[in-house]
């Protein structure tokens, strides 16, 4: 059995995950329910949970402050929340499994589904990583599936993406390249408020690595690698704008 805890400050949502997990998860044991970040820890101390269903907002701070008393967890967490935006772009970032309130009964089922007996090796790096990206209130790092593993880069180690159909390609500083099984449109969304810009259709670069902007053949962006990436007509002047805004 999943032992899972409910750590909300809304009585009536911890009533509504209770019968949502009651009736969707029948692996699922109910271990506890706290709502602040006191109660929180100990209900965590005492009960041991496999993961945590924890709301942002709590009584007496917020789930992250809870989570700075684990330096190293050995417990999942799922994170909840209403409105926080900055909190959604980390969970993103860092792949960590989220629930916008008010839960879907669907996405609660595949979230719990994915909850793991035994604690997965890199998951307190992630939430170490997202602890420091609230406290900085920037988002310096990302996490990547691959074939190897998981990859956490810093986000001015990558100089530029390469799609292919639905797998991208991260070409990093120091030459490294790292292949993951998801499209380029599911990053776009979230490098574009940190230095990057789709060029082209199969490109995002980092605009901090544009080397030269050439004028053959209708523009390209040469990168500090040397490669050259074409620039869309579409997005020339948005592009040289940015540049030209940049330096």
């Amino acid at each position: 059995m999943k032992r899972i805890a409910i750590i909300d400050d809304e009585s009536d949502a911890r009533q509504a995950l209770r019968t949502l997990l009651s009736s969707l998860c029948p692996d699922v044991e109910i271990c506890g329910e706290a709502e602040s970040v006191e109660s929180g820890y100990v209900l965590i101390r005492q009960s041991q949970p496999h993961a945590i269903l924890l709301d942002i907002s709590l009584d007496d701070g917020t789930g992250f402050d809870l989570l700075d008393k684990f330096p190293r967890p050995n417990f999942q967490v799922i994170f909840i929340t209403a409105h926080d935006e900055f909190a959604l772009k980390a969970f993103r970032y860092h792949a960590l499994d989220y629930l916008l309130k008010p839960i879907n009964p669907v996405e609660l089922a595949q979230t719990i589904d994915r909850v793991k007996l035994v604690m997965p090796d890199d998951f307190s790096s992630r939430i170490r990583d997202l602890l420091e990206s609230n406290r900085n209130k920037h988002v310096g790092k990302i996490t990547l599936s691959s074939q190897e593993g998981m990859i956490f880069l810093r986000l001015d180690q990558i100089m530029r993406l390469e799609s292919d159909g639905n797998y991208t390609t991260f070409y990093l500083k120091n030459k490294e390249s790292h292949l993951v099984t998801r499209p380029m449109r599911d990053f776009e969304e979230l490098l574009v408020e940190d230095g990057f810009f789709r060029l082209h259709q199969s490109h995002i670069i980092n605009l901090f690595y544009v080397k030269k902007i050439l004028r053959e053949d209708g523009g390209y962006a040469q990168m500090e690698d040397d490669f050259k990436i074409p620039i869309a007509r579409r997005r020339k002047e948005e592009f040289l704008q940015l540049i030209k805004n940049r330096y």
